[in-house]
């Protein structure tokens, strides 16, 4: 698991973008920095005044937190304009409001354009924290807008399910015909994962392609493109239908 007491910025900015790492650090870290901007101690966070407990037992009502709604693949404009329109309100205890929007890569674009105008002019005491598997789903404007913190990648190996999958999937995008890698494809469509866990599985089919590249190395190097476009570029949107029926017309 990646080391979430790394060193924080100081001073701290109104926007940063935290990217890298895994779901679970990546939360963790922008918990501590949602307590490092309503710290009442010294060292902030220290953990230990009350706004530091607060916000670690998520009660502080100056943090506010935006995330997929249930059944829901994607952020929808209307939670990022009900956040915009309560950053105008000021505090209620402490001297900064903190917005976690967390997974930001999960906003549609119509929400992107809602919260720049908030992160561009906001009000000083506003602080947002945009936590992103894939920052390139977000667009240009609202990276530009944010200090980017990238987490170290997560050291752990993926658990034995997901090597297995990815494994397989590697397989049939290498050697499996079209039907076949088709169906493995609407498979995992079927599962509608979460953009976090497709991430994770084309990560990881991702490393195993390039443990195969040896073997074939014209069609190991064309699927290893083509995954990497997928994930990095975040070709999909809004589902995971759109990323493997993209996935497979790129490749067969």
């Amino acid at each position: 698991m990646t080391d979430i007491t790394m060193e924080l910025p100081s001073p701290l900015s109104h926007a940063y973008l935290v990217a890298g790492g895994g779901a679970d650090s990546r939360a963790a870290f922008i918990q501590r920095l949602a307590a490092a901007y309503l710290c009442e101690g010294e060292n902030p966070p220290c953990g230990l005044c009350r706004a530091c407990r607060k916000a670690a037992a998520g009660t502080h009502p100056d943090v506010s937190r935006t995330t997929l709604p249930p059944d829901k693949q994607e952020i929808g404009v209307e939670q990022i304009r009900l956040l915009r329109s309560d950053a105008y309100i000021r505090p209620n205890e402490g001297k900064r409001k903190v917005y976690i929007i967390n997974p930001a890569d999960a906003m549609n674009p119509a929400a992107q354009n809602a919260l720049l105008k908030v992160l561009e002019e906001g009000p000083s005491y506003a602080a947002f924290l945009l936590g992103a598997a894939q920052q390139g789903r977000l667009l240009d404007t609202v990276r530009s807008r944010c200090e980017l913190l990238s987490l170290p990648p997560e050291e752990d190996r993926p658990g034995p399910e997901l090597a297995q999958k990815a494994a397989q999937l590697a397989d049939l995008l290498l050697t499996g015909t079209e039907l076949d890698a088709a169906q493995a494809l609407v498979e995992i469509e079927l599962d509608k994962p979460k953009p976090d866990q497709l991430s994770a599985l084309l990560s990881e089919v991702e490393h195993q392609v390039s443990r195969r590249l040896a073997q074939d190395t014209r069609r190991g190097a064309q699927v290893l493109r083509a995954l990497k476009t997928c994930r990095e570029n975040a070709v999909f949107r809004p589902n995971a239908g759109l990323t493997l029926g993209w996935l497979a017309a790129r490749l067969f």
